[in-house]
């Protein structure tokens, strides 16, 4: 931590204003009030209002930082995407693992060969693919960019790591309820084990690429590719299993206070 950097009195604001942003957006979209326009009113993932709701961690984390550092300290934040000098088994792993979870899952679900990947019609995949980059992943700024390392600060990165996740499980159930969003088709237990699994993951991957924003957008991504397979239940047990895995392989770092990244505005 710098002298100019964010300090751990952030994280509580960060918190009441992600989960009141976000969950008060979902109840307006549940809960139409009379007379909201139809743009609005109606459930989707491309709802301006689902949209704000999912952007709330990164749009919070911006504010809370210009608030402290001003714009200087948001484009030294933005800065940490560009850093990409991490060896090249991290790429392959934020670029290959999940995928590799989604099909293994599929094929424990007994999909075919031919639905391992989803490619038709190619358009609307791709299309949706592209959509989805600029829609999840920007909560990254939020979740792993500003709260992990804050956390790591009090505690060891395998912890900050597991109740993040567990968070973020949290702020997705009203998703659960709401016509449109593609949760109200899976369980929700499952799914809370899962993303708070992938928590971890991405808590091992950012401590061990430099704390490098742009990893754990490219694994947030992952989950959202629409060219893999529907893997649910099985890719939420895969994705713990891997998280117990990298926390086994990297335990001299995720168990070790003091090797926790802390930095959220470089100087």
């Amino acid at each position: 931590m710098t002298a100019s950097d964010i300090t751990t009195r952030n994280i509580i604001p960060f918190l009441l204003l992600t989960f009141g942003i976000s969950w008060g957006c979902t109840w307006l979209l549940m809960s139409p009030p009379q007379g909201m326009p139809a743009l609005l009113s109606a459930q989707g993932v491309t709802n301006p209002l689902y949209i704000i709701a999912v952007w709330s961690p990164g749009l919070v984390a911006f504010a809370l930082i210009v608030r402290r550092t001003g714009f200087g300290g948001l484009r030294r934040y933005f800065g940490r995407l560009f850093d990409v000098g991490v060896p090249w088994q991290w790429w392959a792993f934020v670029l290959l693992a999940l995928p590799a979870v989604k099909i293994t899952g599929a094929i424990l679900n007994g999909t075919p060969v031919g639905g391992w990947l989803v490619v038709q019609p190619f358009g609307d995949v791709l299309g949706i693919t592209v959509f989805m980059l600029f829609l999840g992943p920007v909560e990254e700024f939020g979740w792993r960019g500003f709260l992990l390392p804050l956390m790591q600060r009090v505690m060891t990165p395998a912890l900050a790591g597991l109740i993040i996740g567990v968070l973020w499980a949290v702020w997705h159930i009203p998703a659960f309820f709401l016509d449109g969003a593609p949760h109200t088709a899976w369980s929700m237990l499952p799914f809370i084990i899962g993303v708070s699994s992938v928590g971890v993951i991405m808590a091992v991957a950012y401590n061990k690429t430099k704390g490098n924003l742009l990893f754990p957008i490219l694994l947030h991504w992952q989950l959202n590719v629409a060219f893999w397979p529907e893997a649910q239940p099985w890719e939420n047990y895969l994705n713990f299993g891997l998280a117990v895995l990298m926390l086994w392989v990297h335990r001299d770092v995720m168990f070790n206070r003091d090797k926790g990244l802390t930095t959220v505005v470089p100087d």
